[in-house]
């Protein structure tokens, strides 16, 4: 996938008048990518549509206006976007909150290490929680994972975490969508916001 370049990008009020259209189209980016695992975990695989939504979305509600602070969007978001061969999601822990509690912190971490793809070919793909300081601030319910698929593509996700082992089939749909996100090319250019 490629990374966001500034043309990808608009001042909160360009993107305002556009705003209708690129949610419409959003929506349907994100549907097949947002996967649940059981009640507790929700993964969002990111791809470069998606993370370009999270910064107009920033844009719009800070209204966001200077040069300075735009391109400062591209530092803080890019590195959602993965490099080749990765895929890369955000997990969420839902209605879970104790475990944003500070003793509750270690079995969090620990948790992210045990999340795994399977891939078409049979393999299970650990994740593994990137540094990505401007990202990964909240210590509890939001955590960015990145899994080495190589030319392999998921078909499940799982857990063997010891309070929460379970694993579930991808939806064709689901299959499809991140087998995408995997082949695109780098130099391949998206259509973009103008």
């Amino acid at each position: 996938m490629r990374k966001l370049e500034r043309y990808d990008l608009m001042d909160y009020v360009q993107y305002e008048e556009k705003r209708a259209e690129f949610r419409l189209n959003s929506t349907k980016i994100k549907e097949p990518r947002r996967i649940f695992l059981g009640d507790k975990l929700l993964f969002i695989f990111e791809n470069t549509e998606m993370v370009r939504d999270h910064v107009l979305e920033t844009i719009r509600i800070e209204k966001l206006f200077s040069e300075h602070d735009l391109l400062r969007q591209l530092d803080i978001y890019n590195p959602l976007i993965a490099d080749a061969g990765e895929i890369r999601c955000t997990m969420i822990i839902l209605g879970h909150t104790d475990w944003e509690k500070p003793e509750k912190i270690k079995p969090w971490k620990e948790l992210s290490s045990h999340i795994y793809l399977v891939s078409n070919e049979g393999r299970k793909i650990y994740a593994h929680t990137p540094d990505f300081p401007s990202i990964n601030q909240h210590p509890g319910t939001l955590r960015v994972l990145s899994f080495m698929c190589g030319n392999e593509y998921p078909v499940a996700i799982g857990s063997d975490y010891k309070d929460y082992k379970l694993e579930a089939k991808l939806r064709d749909s689901q299959q499809k969508a991140l087998q995408e996100d995997l082949t695109v090319k780098e130099n391949v250019l998206r259509p973009t916001l103008h």
